[in-house]
């Protein structure tokens, strides 16, 4: 394969791919309601099918990493969508509540497993200087699937129920399984390592680069979470969120579209002015202004959001050893996570402290601190003997 040219096709595999993960990760989100009421629970119990989910990602990511490491990437991402599609299926047909929750919790090991090493995979099927465009097409997945998977899968849900969506999504990850097989040629095959990845110098870059994705993610999901009553102190009613958030999803489609080309032609710059910029919307959208102020800057805010994945993993995939690739996506994904979770408790915090009008200058100042590490990474690399030829002559071109 021609690694410059035909790298499409190939791309848009793994991107229906995540597409498909990422749906199936939200999901619950749309249809806890009727989740809920068929399983005999509360809504707040049901809850834990989705805060059990990252949990369980944090806990069994760089251990799954470790114990596949001498598979082939194709070999990983075929099997951890296989889990994923018996899991799904196993979620559809649960007689019990507890039986939904243990085949959610499979679905995020694999799930994690996943994302831990399909970054890796896309970024070797192009060459170095085309990084941030083949993360930008596999990374567009999960946009879509906020636009249109979790929508569609929702409205599934209610018009049929719930456990035809994930039936559905059992289905969609056979479909996956079946296209990566035949159409994306397979990398880091398992004889060409055959001593398992070991932590080397590029591992501090590694944790630099996810510290900044860590608090950057920490701000936003703050205010993501309690984006309803945050735009109620905007003097954005009800009626009008579905707009608002609307708006929110085609910035962060742009987003997805534009970071490619970003991350590739300023490979070291992108990632702190994206997180400097994201820190700023964010407190900007606790400001004063009005209504129409207030959507332009969620729309704002959903572009960078959508460039922030983008661009994080492109630097870490430029930072990180060859060897360590794999074991680097596995740090991300677990750090990011928990990034997540407590951005999360930040805003219920907040909330329950009659703060939410202040949330998004909280968020902000919280933010700001993924600069930090990025500024020690960027004084820290300018002769980093683990970092790669390409990477380095990229950065002294920029």
């Amino acid at each position: 394969m021609n690694r410059s040219k035909d790298f499409l096709i190939p791309l848009v595999a793994l991107a229906g791919a995540s597409f498909t993960t990422v749906s199936a990760e939200m999901m619950p989100a749309g249809v806890l309601d009727s989740m809920s009421s068929s399983l005999s629970v509360d809504v707040s119990t049901a809850g834990l099918l989705v805060t059990g989910w990252a949990g369980t990602i944090a806990l069994t990511g760089i251990p799954l990493v470790r114990l596949t490491m001498r598979w082939s990437r194709k070999s990983v991402v075929l099997a951890s969508l296989g889990v994923m599609a018996a899991a799904n299926l196993a979620t559809a047909l649960a007689p019990t509540y507890a039986i939904a929750l243990i085949a959610r919790m499979v679905a995020a090991g694999a799930h994690g497993l996943f994302w831990a090493v399909v970054v890796a995979y896309g970024a070797s099927l192009v060459p170095p200087e085309r990084v941030g465009r083949a993360l930008s097409i596999v990374l567009a997945g999960p946009t879509i699937a906020g636009l249109v998977g979790v929508p569609l899968g929702t409205q599934v849900a209610h018009q049929i129920g719930w456990r035809v969506t994930f039936a559905a999504l059992a289905g969609l990850c056979v479909l996956c399984v079946a296209v990566i097989g035949i159409l994306v040629p397979p990398v880091g095959d398992g004889a060409s390592r055959p001593e398992p990845e070991r932590w080397d110098r590029s591992a501090r870059s590694v944790l630099l680069v996810a510290g900044g994705g860590f608090f950057s993610l920490i701000g936003y999901y703050a205010v993501f979470t309690f984006v309803v009553p945050v735009s109620a102190a905007a003097g954005i009613g009800g009626a009008a969120m579905p707009g608002v958030l609307l708006a929110s999803g085609i910035g962060g489609f742009a987003g997805v579209i534009v970071a490619g080309r970003i991350g590739d032609r300023w490979p070291t710059g992108a990632l702190p002015v994206t997180a400097l910029a994201l820190a700023v919307v964010t407190a900007g959208m606790g400001m004063p202004g009005g209504p129409i102020v207030y959507v332009v800057l969620v729309t704002l805010w959903g572009v960078l959001i959508g460039v922030l994945p983008v661009v994080l993993q492109a630097r870490v995939m430029r930072v990180a050893s060859e060897r360590f690739r794999n074991t680097a996506g596995s740090i991300l994904i677990t750090v990011l996570n928990l990034g997540i979770g407590l951005g999360a408790g930040l805003g219920s915090l907040t909330s329950s402290l009659g703060l939410v009008g202040f949330l998004p200058v909280i968020a902000a100042v919280v933010a700001m601190f993924a600069l930090a590490p990025l500024a020690v990474l960027r004084s820290g690399t300018r002769e980093d003997p683990s970092e790669s030829a390409a990477a380095r002559e990229l950065r002294h071109a920029e």
